[in-house]
């Protein structure tokens, strides 16, 4: 396989889906001109095209801050990525007579992140199979290719966060690899802070905790390099759960904090006070068995395919003998698997899945060897982001 074969299919990925999104008519559903003017050139058609459903609270969010409770259920890092690259770019932009009145500019700068992320993570997936499979040396290129055509499609090109988390899980995950379980943490804190299940990467650091800690205190594994690595370990798990709670933390002081001018909410009593998990369950009915209804049988038949592929991967890598690492790494896919299943909005799990690394590997392991069901899997990937592509550049369910 020669080796421009990843950067090729990259382009030719992202064309393929640009065309479809500019050939898509529509919109159906006109929420995105709530916040972005009609387009008058090619870009901001673009664009224009690409804010579609959360979106359009991400761009809102990164242009004028929070301005709503329910906008907390959008993650804080990747708003505060976007302002950073707006800031930095904002001279170019300018420089070069783009035309991008508000907030066209950070629309164009969440694309940016997002598609260039994409194609990072693409690198580090490769590095990362590499570092777990170093006797197969057409798996890490089956992988990256794979991630490229992965079934979450058009939310890698647009202002979504999902290429973000997955350059930040990919990386910390290599680093966790190699042995680096403090920088590792540290990835995994951006990580989360861009989305939340990205707290799921710390039950590989719980794993390993229990494990180091189990030999140190039975006088197995009682010596200085055990007992830093042990620290190391609770250091990084630390700073996985951080991700989480610094957000909560900024939005504790907004809106719980003697404030005359805002309203005490109710979340604010709480034992544990948390925005997310109150506007989650508030404004947008996230809960356990919440999204069991009739209505919502097509979004789970949806959802199918990727639960299927995620709990049957999982399943292989934690009882069929891949290795240690890859069991490790294969629990929080099947968490997130299985929070999808019951609290989650189940249709998004097709997007969340392409910041889980073990079913590339299981779907790349099975073409290696000539398995039929990879070129099923395939295909679904490939028609799901196609068909879903025309469904988001249309602003039509599911998202």
């Amino acid at each position: 396989m020669p080796r421009n074969t990843i950067p090729k299919a990259f382009i030719n990925w992202k064309l393929l889906l640009l065309a479809i999104t500019l050939l898509t008519p529509g919109p159906y559903d006109t929420s995105t001109s709530q916040i972005l003017p009609a387009p008058r050139t090619l870009l901001q058609t673009v664009l224009q095209k690409l804010t579609r459903w959360d979106a359009i609270y991400f761009v809102k969010a990164a242009q004028r801050d929070y301005a709503n409770e329910q906008e907390w259920a959008f993650g804080y890092g990747f708003v505060k990525a976007i302002n950073g690259v707006h800031w930095l770019l904002s001279p170019v932009f300018k420089g070069l007579d783009l035309d991008l009145p508000q907030p066209y500019a950070h629309a164009l700068s969440a694309v940016l992140i997002a598609n260039l992320s994409h194609a990072l993570s693409t690198a580090v997936l490769y590095k990362l199979t590499r570092e777990v499979f170093p006797s197969n040396r057409r798996l890490p290129r089956i992988a990256a290719l794979l991630h490229i055509i992965s079934p979450a499609g058009l939310f890698l090109s647009a202002p979504y966060s999902e290429s973000l988390f997955a350059l930040l899980t990919f990386v910390g995950l290599y680093c966790y690899v190699r042995g680096y379980v403090v920088v590792a943490g540290a990835w995994m804190f951006a990580a989360t802070m861009v989305r939340s299940n990205g707290l799921l990467n710390g039950a590989v650091f719980l794993f390993d905790f229990w494990r180091v800690g189990c030999g140190v205190l039975t006088g197995e594994g009682r010596s200085w390099r055990a007992m830093g690595r042990l620290v190391g370990l609770g250091i990084g798990g630390v700073l996985v759960g951080a991700g989480l709670v610094v957000p909560q933390w900024v939005a504790y002081g907004r809106y719980c904090l003697a404030n005359e001018d805002v309203e005490v909410r109710s979340w604010c009593n709480n034992t544990l006070p948390s925005i997310y998990f109150f506007v989650q369950e508030r404004y947008w009915n996230v809960g356990l068995f919440r999204y069991w209804t009739l209505p919502n049988i097509p979004l789970f038949l949806l959802a199918t395919p990727a639960l299927i592929v995620l709990i049957c991967s999982g399943i292989w890598a934690l009882y069929g003998g891949a290795g240690p690492v890859v069991k490790k790494l294969a629990v929080p896919q099947v968490l997130l698997a299985v929070m999808a299943l019951l609290t989650y909005h189940v249709q998004i799990i097709t997007r969340l899945s392409s910041g889980c690394v073990v079913w590339y590997w299981w779907v790349a392991c099975m073409i290696c060897v000539g398995d039929g069901r990879a070129k099923w899997i395939v295909r679904w990937m490939v028609c799901y982001a196609l068909v879903q592509g025309v469904l988001f550049a249309g602003f039509l369910p599911p998202a």
